[in-house]
């Protein structure tokens, strides 16, 4: 029984290890880029160029794919691949339908904010 026991709470510990230490980011960068989705209306502005949330969600994913290797946190994957180009270090941007633009650096560093933590849910009124 102690054998047993031994082993259900080694297993537990390296289970749990990824929770305690934290886990690979690419879920969290792969729900990040899409809630691009979320921006209702906005085009991705890279280097001078207007391009539709699809194109810029395809091109942020190519990059990490690209760089996940050297990639160990979203704030990594933000600051170093999904805020500028590579090649001409201009700043990309997010255009809003009001014509309003923003730095994805901004924007992305907001939505995940909002993606770690999300406003607690509406409780439903109660009859009287």
């Amino acid at each position: 029984m102690k054998k047993i026991s031994t082993i259900l709470l080694f297993t537990f510990l390296i289970l749990s290890s990824d929770f305690v230490f934290g886990a690979e980011p690419e879920d969290e960068i792969k729900a990040l880029v899409s809630s691009l989705d979320s921006c209702k209306g906005c085009v991705f502005i890279r280097n001078g160029s207007e391009h539709k949330l699809d194109e810029a969600k395809a091109h942020l994913l190519r990059k990490y794919d690209a760089a996940k290797s050297k990639i160990s946190s979203t704030e990594d994957f933000i600051k170093g691949l999904a805020s500028k180009s590579s090649i001409t270090g201009t700043a990309y941007k997010i255009k809003f339908p009001d014509g309003k633009e923003v730095e994805s650096e901004k924007w992305m560093t907001d939505k995940l904010n909002e993606l770690r933590n999300p406003p607690p849910a509406a409780k439903p009124k109660k009859k009287k």
